[in-house]
């Protein structure tokens, strides 16, 4: 990427003006995926609806659940105008189920929202505002982004904040995106829905990483700005699929990081310093795996690459800490948590 949408599809590189008219006159389509969450998807449909912006729907798509999800997301619909129920006939995955959320979304800009996440009631409103500032800033044209994203906070499973995501990502992030996942969390985003489409939408042959996936996608062609607020609070419970709510899931990182290898191959071969930095990354996901697992001696030589990759004095923490064990780097990343808060 040389330039701000230099290579966007013709048909999508004028902003986004008027959205269709239907009934509900939305400017914004919240699309929540659900699957099983009977207990939870209450939650996050109203913290939708609670928005301080009211040109909104919610389209809510259970992926056919065999709990009472059905239920309860129906009650719902009959209860509130902005809502809309879709109901996959069986079990069909994340892609799929928030490409039929999207295909459904009468708004111009698309939300995601997680089953299992919970947005503070000016989400929306500032995101929106945000766009708006563009058109008052010199050099910057609303055309060349294709949306913002907003800051967030990791609850655990008793409510404590254990993680404040906020990583202040803005602007030109291509090829950096391959190297890491910085515009998150996922349900802080607002995107122009058609840029959604032009990029073809969620892979619905990618297992996991759906969210990082397009948004490499996007970045090809578009900038992003930023909302420096934790908005969005991610609640994690035990079947969370991203693994612990302070530390993740290295494992999980590790099959994602793979996959994403294979699938832009040819964009890290012609961005070297971007393959070198991706492969280092995928080393300390690596070493932390081990870690996690009480392999000491694989964490050591995965930590040990992570530092020829990239000779950085955190990476050089990082492996002296991995030779404690994970007990000695669990304590010393809490610690660094409570420090800066990142």
């Amino acid at each position: 990427m040389t330039g701000p949408a230099s290579d966007a599809p013709e048909a999508v590189e004028t902003a986004v003006t008027a959205p269709p008219e239907h009934p509900r006159d939305a400017l914004v389509s919240v699309v929540v995926p659900t699957y099983e969450r009977a207990d939870r998807v209450g939650g996050a449909i109203e913290s939708a609806l609670d928005q301080t912006h009211d040109r909104l729907e919610v389209v809510v798509v259970n992926d056919g659940s065999t709990d009472d999800t059905r239920a309860v997301v129906a009650e719902y619909a009959d209860a509130h105008e902005q809502v809309r129920a879709l109901h996959n006939d069986r079990n069909r995955g994340i892609s799929h189920t928030r490409n039929r959320g999207i295909e459904a979304a009468d708004g111009a800009y698309v939300c995601q929202l997680d089953d299992d996440d919970r947005w503070r009631p000016r989400k929306v409103e500032r995101q929106l505002a945000a766009l708006d500032r563009l058109r008052e800033r010199e050099g910057h044209d609303p055309a060349d982004y294709c949306g913002v994203y907003c800051g967030g906070v990791v609850r655990d499973s008793t409510g404590e904040v254990v993680r404040r995501v906020e990583t202040g990502a803005a602007g030109d992030l291509w090829p950096d995106v391959l190297v890491r996942f910085d515009v998150r969390p996922h349900s802080g985003h607002l995107v122009r829905r058609d840029c959604i489409e032009a990029v073809g939408g969620y892979d619905e042959s990618f297992p996991r990483g759906v969210d990082w996936d397009l948004t490499v996608r996007l970045c090809r062609h578009w900038r992003w700005a930023y909302v420096p607020e934790p908005l969005v609070e991610r609640r994690y419970a035990d079947d969370n699929v991203s693994g612990d709510a302070a530390f993740g899931d290295p494992s999980y990182e590790v099959a994602i990081r793979e996959r994403l290898r294979g699938k832009y191959a040819d964009d890290l071969a012609a961005n070297p310093d971007a393959r070198r930095r991706f492969e280092a990354m995928l080393a300390k996901q690596r070493g932390l795996a081990a870690l996690e697992r009480g392999d000491r001696r694989r964490a050591v030589r995965q930590l040990a690459r992570t530092l020829r990759l990239a000779p950085e004095p955190i990476h050089a923490a990082m492996l002296g800490l991995g030779a404690l064990g994970r007990r000695a780097y669990r304590a010393a990343w809490r610690a660094k948590q409570s420090v800066v808060g990142t």
